[in-house]
């Protein structure tokens, strides 16, 4: 049966065996324990690396929403019609009146619009306002129009005529 004799011979060797079971087991315990944990930390590592994708996302868009804030800047209303006076002057036109409506406060942005009525010598005069309006610096919108073509001079070449125009123009400015 059991063989009491090899067992007291081997004595020695059968604990040594024993001894070196349990250390692999605990090794591996260790083993597990710390792949684990490297498991996890890697995780971490690419959650935090998503993170500062992120965070330099949200940092180019604070760099662009600076951008536009200097861009749309509070203007008041005298530097405001000083700007269309001299595009108005180089565009050969004359403004007769101004009349500045209400600004609306949308989220982070007004709006400010202005009914100004204008005469211009040829629709060529009223373009080349138009144009130098909507591609200055500052942001000038024209929203609506209205052009009356009414005979001046009536003279042989019949080339004096006068457009009376409404332009509505809109600025924005950040708030």
């Amino acid at each position: 049966m059991v063989n009491y004799d090899l067992i007291e011979r081997n004595k020695n060797k059968i604990l040594n065996f024993g001894v070196i079971i349990l250390a692999l087991i605990i090794a591996l315990q260790f083993y597990k324990f710390a792949n684990n944990r490297v498991a996890a930390l890697i995780q971490q590592q690419n959650n935090e690396l998503e993170k500062n994708k992120v965070i330099e996302r949200i940092a180019g868009l604070e760099k662009k929403a600076e951008g536009y804030q200097k861009v749309f800047v509070k203007r008041d209303l005298a530097s405001v019609m000083d700007t269309i006076s001299a595009i108005a002057k180089d565009a050969s036109v004359k403004i007769v009146s101004v009349k500045p409506y209400a600004g609306e406060a949308v989220d982070n942005y007004s709006s400010s619009s202005f009914l100004i009525t204008l005469n211009a010598s040829s629709y060529h005069a009223l373009g080349n306002f138009i144009s130098k309006i909507e591609n200055h610096n500052d942001i000038y919108l024209v929203s609506e129009i209205s052009i009356n073509s009414t005979a001046a001079n009536i003279d042989t070449s019949g080339d004096n005529v006068d457009l009376g125009v409404n332009l509505k123009i809109n600025t924005i400015s950040y708030l």
